[in-house]
């Protein structure tokens, strides 16, 4: 009997190690294969760079996670970094090898408008240096139209044929998802204290629809941002404002005046220059970048950033340095992974910037609705930390800053933004649900007793505690007061003045300048020069400040980009209805997550624009 354990011992031994060896040497070929299957990159002598950005334009890529990725399917590039974009466009530029700039937007789903102003500019740039653009596709939505009507000639493929073809321009708007007879029939009562006449952010779990105060305000801003759009394209293509008016509100008439096609509608109304086949894109292209096979010298931006950028960064340790952290996406306390703000992550990369003594300024890169009010005082806390070590802070608005996004930034040096960024918003809200009356339809019950008024306070199963409620209300204001004392403090303005611009409502870059919420229309790039100024640096390096992943983090995530990669494409399923089942609208993932953690928020629902 020994001597049969003891084999069958050995045996589940022998059986693990061997399990142990199969998968260490699988995972060597898969790193062995990931390594082998990276093309070498190098840059023809005369080549049109291709700028064909995928997904969503961000500032911060978010980091991937195993479940959430195989929920929603393996997608390639996914989301494209501005920087890179307009790095490939500023070197390209300067590049006597690259002889034109070829703009592809057909996988491009969204950016926000700031991030496309910044592109479109750098475009413009490139123009400047006399070398031509060109946009070439089947058809463009708005936002991929807003990049291609900076190229000198847009076409559109005359063998295409979409749905919504030509140039389809549907306008801005913003339609937030409502929850309240959602809440009544489940008979969750929701218990919401806000301060600020505007701060919608409450509205979808008080109301079925938007109220008639946040449609003005909300209409105002939107409006400021479509005027801009349109003065963009108006200059850009050299047509009136009264034109474009018409195209965009009476298309289906516009569209029957030319037998329903739509492509040819938009070369009529002058938004496209021709209707060309792809042979004859092909051969103008040729006549300019040179012919490789059937078609021309090119290299996407992607590779051209391989093939031009050091694999290794050069850092001169000696160098002074310009620091940039990139805020992205909710805040959140505590510990969040890249594309969330977690109040933790970034205070840890704030420190590490007050603390390099070759560090002289910090950028913060701002591209958030907000959210948690702790969280964004201790973002900002870190930051008047930094101010107070000598070390200049600058603000850098991208897409949206607004709310507990404005809240970080309220006393920084100075602020940047977009003509089209969504800021403000400066109000806060609690939300404190309870269960009692759906409870008592299933006849379950809470009682019990306690030693003082407030035991038991946060008891979800009974009747919101009176006292409970009235500290939640004073809380409230007192956070209001608090931010508003922010924003006249580092706005030099009165607490009565910043009251009247504040209230939860929102506002456009320019109108936020005006108003004297921010500084001053810029860039990153400008960001960066009035931070060099402001630390009077004439020779600088900049360097970007990120949360390191853990060598076993880097791991799992290349492993399962391969993985996946592997697997969709053999299979072909890189899309279906089940990829459904990773995705969860914000507003209720907000829900839940206030829900859980009840606190004091300052966040905006509507100024998420794409």
């Amino acid at each position: 009997m020994t001597r049969l354990i003891r084999g069958l011992w050995n045996f589940v031994s022998t059986l693990k190690n061997a399990t142990g060896n199969i998968l260490f040497l699988a995972l060597i070929a898969i790193v062995i294969f990931s390594l082998a299957s990276t093309e070498s990159r190098s840059v023809p002598d005369e080549t049109a760079l291709i700028l064909n950005p995928t997904g969503t334009i961000v500032d911060q890529r978010a980091a991937v996670d195993p479940f959430n990725e195989f929920l929603g399917g393996y997608q390639q590039d996914s989301d494209t970094l501005l920087r890179d974009l307009l790095e490939a466009i500023e070197t390209g530029e300067k590049d006597p090898r690259v002889k034109s700039l070829v703009i592809q937007t057909s996988k491009l789903s969204a950016a926000s408008m700031s991030k496309l102003e910044e592109l479109g500019e750098a475009i413009e740039r490139f123009k400047r240096s006399g070398k031509p653009v060109y946009a070439f596709a089947p058809n463009y939505s708005q936002g991929q139209y807003l990049i291609a009507v900076r190229a000198d000639k847009v076409y559109l493929d005359g063998q295409g044929f979409q749905t919504f073809g030509g140039v389809f321009l549907t306008g801005l708007g913003v339609y937030p998802t409502y929850f309240k007879s959602a809440l009544d029939n489940l008979k969750i009562n929701f218990h919401i204290f806000k301060a600020g006449l505007y701060k919608g952010a409450v509205e979808p779990y008080l109301r079925d629809n938007m109220s008639a105060a946040a449609k003005e305000a909300n209409a105002g801003w939107i409006g400021v941002l479509w005027n801009q759009y349109r003065d963009i394209i108006v200059k850009a293509r050299g047509i009136s404002p009264e034109s474009f008016d018409a195209y965009t509100n009476r298309y289906d008439e516009l569209l029957a005046e030319v037998n329903n096609d739509s492509a040819e509608l938009a070369v009529r109304e002058g938004l496209v220059d021709a209707i060309i086949t792809k042979q004859a894109w092909l051969e103008e292209m040729q006549s300019i970048a040179g012919t490789s096979g059937e078609t021309y010298n090119h290299i996407t931006y992607r590779s051209y950033l391989l093939a031009t950028r050091n694999p290794i960064p050069v850092v001169n340790p000696g160098a002074e340095k310009i620091a940039v952290i990139t805020a992205s996406g909710t805040i959140y306390d505590g510990e969040r992974p890249a594309g969330d703000i977690g109040s933790d992550s970034i205070s840890v990369l704030i420190r590490a910037a007050r603390t390099d003594d070759r560090v002289k300024a910090l950028v913060v890169r701002i591209d958030s609705p907000g959210g948690s009010a702790s969280a964004s005082e201790q973002i900002r806390s870190e930051l008047a930390l930094t101010q107070a070590e000598g070390k200049p802070v600058i603000v850098s608005m991208s897409g949206y800053a607004a709310s507990g996004g404005y809240w970080i930034a309220t006393t920084a040096n100075k602020i940047f933004a977009a003509n089209s960024t969504v800021t403000g918003s400066i109000g806060t809200f609690i939300l404190f649900p309870t269960f009692e009356d759906s409870l008592n339809e299933l006849g379950v019950h809470s009682d019990g007793v306690g030693t003082t008024s407030l035991s038991g306070a946060f008891n979800a199963f009974g009747k919101i505690n009176p006292v409970l409620q009235r500290t939640l209300e004073q809380s409230v204001k007192h956070t209001y007061g608090k931010f508003l004392g922010l924003v006249a403090e580092g706005r030099e303005m009165s607490v009565a003045e910043v009251d009247e611009i504040a209230q939860g409502r929102v506002w456009a870059g320019t109108t936020a300048v005006e108003l004297g919420l921010v500084d001053a229309i810029g860039s990153l790039a400008d960001a960066i020069t009035s931070a060099a100024l402001l630390a009077d640096l004439d020779q600088y390096e900049v360097i970007y400040l990120e949360k390191e992943l853990s060598t076993r983090e880097r791991l799992l995530e290349q492993l399962l980009s391969n993985t996946l990669s592997i697997v969709y494409k053999a299979t072909g399923e890189a899309s279906g209805s089940w990829r459904m089942l990773g995705k969860m609208p914000r507003e209720l993932d907000s829900l839940i997550h206030m829900s859980r953690a009840p606190g004091i928020y300052s966040q905006c629902i509507y100024c998420r624009i794409n």
